[in-house]
């Protein structure tokens, strides 16, 4: 069993988020899930309702600060009380310079970044006014330094860690945790159109238990697996000159 009782989860119609679903569903919490795809999450919803899970869904844009405040103000009217935020929603894809997008840098941001930024603007008010909640933000291992061919989906993370982790700072006085989720590759729609080799390819369901044992240990950063977390580590302190060479093997642009 959980120790939350109350869990909403943005970005929860596939991947990742579908898992922590399943995952949190069956540790007795009350759901409400929240994603662009209206249709995946009112399915996924009438099977958790079917097998006497009580879930909740609603169509909810992240990019949107208002579909945001939208999202939270169902999620109150449904659970009374949210104890735990889980942002998961995310993009990624293949973005090499010789026809670098600024439009799809920017909408990267748009769900990267700027979703989790909509979501603590609506969600640490009512948590403060609590005296505590939980929020974990699901960035990644890539947000170390600039890869090649991932260039907006690299700044994107690395941009929504450093903003968890100020958040992390300032509220812990306030008795919320703020928590990091980190994970290497996990096997999505969105990895699948990676176009290099990804070491340690993880299952979501695999991925989801880390996530939930994570959190719920106390941790204020949940990153796995842990050959890939000690190789990233490596690689941020690699001089330029062979991070660059070293890319152009691993990396190639075809």
């Amino acid at each position: 069993m959980s120790k939350f009782k109350n869990v909403v989860i943005f970005g929860a119609s596939q991947g990742i988020g579908k898992a922590l679903v399943q995952e949190y569903a069956g540790a007795g919490c009350t759901l409400v899930l929240l994603s662009r795809n209206c249709e995946s999450i009112a399915e996924l919803c009438a099977g958790l309702c079917a097998e006497n899970k009580p879930a909740f869904s609603l169509k909810c844009d992240i990019t949107d600060a208002k579909s945001v405040i939208a999202g939270v103000n169902f999620a109150l009217d449904k659970l009374e009380t949210i104890d735990l935020v889980i942002i998961n929603s995310g993009v990624g894809g293949p973005n090499w310079m010789e026809s670098f997008s600024s439009e799809q840098f920017r909408q990267t941001f748009e769900v990267n970044t700027f979703g989790i930024a909509h979501v603590l603007e609506v969600v640490v008010p009512l948590m403060k006014k609590r005296g505590y909640g939980t929020i974990a933000g699901v960035t990644s291992l890539a947000d170390v330094r600039g890869y090649g061919g991932s260039s907006s989906y690299s700044a994107s993370k690395a941009a929504a860690s450093i903003l968890l982790e100020a958040a992390r700072v300032e509220l812990k006085k306030d008795n919320i945790r703020v928590i990091t989720v980190r994970p290497g590759f996990v096997k999505t729609e969105m990895t699948d159109k990676n176009e290099f080799k990804m070491p340690l390819l993880m299952q979501p369901d695999k991925a989801a238990r880390i996530i939930r044992r994570g959190i719920e240990s106390g941790r204020s950063i949940v990153q796995f697996p842990f050959p890939i977390v000690m190789a990233t580590r490596f690689i941020k302190f690699l001089p330029n000159w062979i991070f660059d060479w070293a890319m152009n093997i691993a990396r190639p642009k075809k």
